[in-house]
């Protein structure tokens, strides 16, 4: 028998999905407070700026900043820092190996891996604070974000990095890589022709060890990479022995200012999760605001089971739940539909009314519920229950929240 419920259950909300994707573990490749090249002898001064985003309305976030140093094997962080970032807040950690709330290594370079009790978003700014121009001396730098670990390839995987280019004094091009796992990896590292994906030269045994980060300046005149032209140049980095795992970005400069910028790592089309657990809210009937949420199990042969909270016109919030077994399948486009018949809710011990529900959607290939339909067809109130009868129909939209 259910109960009418006079309190509204707090369900995880799955929120509007960003191009810089939340993570509760990801990492910086490249950061940096270091002196670099002096053409002219202007020397470049490299400074890092970090970011990280809470994007919870409700919940703060503990979060782990450790520093892996270049060119070294990383079995214990070299450094790291703790911060709390409160619910959508957004904190920033200028200069952050010269920041009293953050690091005082100096010079530093390398990588940052990033852990939360949340996910979170972190991007990061390296840049020349000594760039002098006829307006005065100001600051060029590169943007990157926070890579998912995730993300990051092993043996027998690839990625590529394109419109890589070097030419003595106009452009050079570095590769950036961080070990993600713990382990061991060796790469190779080939450089395709722009026009048909011919390997036009390769490093052809790189090793990154654990939570290593690297750089490889110079990428396209290393020994082994060919010869020219080397404009518009596609870097392919593939995994070739060891159980590690790597992230990869390209950075590549105007010899002549200075001026730099990120280029990411391919990846495969956006996938997210479409089995696990998928939670959202479920809104009001004309759709202006959050009147419960919703809960669903979905396995390899499809729901199996559901679970939510909703209100009723007449101003009573009702639970209901459900197993399925065997599972409900999903269509061939992700579309199912859950029913729950004559489910009875009671006061005391009379029933006053019972509400059969129909839960419907379609799960994409990114994990989210979306073009949804919770809908309520009640029946059987009597007097102070009788303005709970007839059908409603609510939307409501989940995400994938936990294997």
């Amino acid at each position: 028998m259910k109960r009418i419920l006079v309190a509204l259950l707090a369900l995880s909300i799955a929120g509007t999905a960003l191009a810089v994707a939340p993570s509760t573990d990801q990492y910086l490749v490249s950061v940096a407070r270091v002196q670099g090249q002096c053409p002219g002898g202007i020397c470049a001064l490299f400074r890092t700026d970090t970011w990280i985003f809470n994007p919870s309305t409700t919940q703060t976030a503990t979060v782990t900043v450790d520093f892996l140093k270049r060119d070294q094997a990383n079995p214990a962080p070299f450094a790291t820092k703790t911060f709390i970032v409160a619910a959508k807040a957004t904190l920033e950690l200028a200069d952050i190996f010269n920041n009293p709330a953050a690091f005082n290594i100096d010079p530093a370079t390398g990588g940052f891996h990033v852990t939360s009790n949340l996910p979170v978003v972190v991007t990061g700014r390296i840049y020349d604070v000594n760039v002098v121009t006829n307006k005065g001396t100001g600051t060029a730098g590169q943007y990157y974000p926070g890579l998912d670990t995730r993300l990051a390839i092993g043996n027998g995987q690839f990625v590529d990095v394109i419109g890589t280019a070097e030419e003595t004094d106009v452009w050079r091009t570095n590769l950036s890589i961080i070990e993600t796992s713990g382990s061991d990896v060796t790469l190779k590292v080939e450089r395709l022709d722009p026009a048909n994906g011919t390997v036009l030269g390769t490093i052809s045994s790189y090793l990154v060890r654990a939570r290593e980060a690297k750089q490889i300046n110079n990428v396209l005149v290393q020994p082994g990479m060919g010869a020219s032209p080397l404009a518009n140049q596609r870097i392919r980095v593939t995994g070739i022995s060891g159980t590690g795992r790597v992230l990869v970005t390209a950075s590549r400069l105007d010899s002549r200012t200075g001026d730099p910028y990120t280029i990411e790592m391919t990846t495969p089309a956006a996938t997210g999760h479409t089995t696990g657990t998928f939670e959202g809210v479920i809104n009001t009937s004309d759709g202006q605001r959050a009147d419960g949420g919703v809960r669903l199990a979905i396995g390899s042969s499809g729901v199996t089971a559901v679970a939510g909270i909703a209100g009723l016109p007449c101003g009573f919030t009702v639970d209901f739940d459900a197993t399925s077994n065997p599972p409900i399948a999903l269509g061939s486009d992700g579309t199912f539909a859950v029913t729950i018949p004559n489910v009875p809710y009671v006061d005391g011990t009379t029933t006053v009314f019972t509400i059969t529900w129909t839960i419907s959607g379609a799960l994409d290939s990114t994990g989210v519920i979306s073009g949804s339909t919770v809908r309520t067809v009640t029946s059987g109130g009597a007097g102070t229950f009788a303005s709970c009868n007839g059908t409603v129909d609510r939307t409501w939209r989940a995400g994938w929240v936990a294997d």
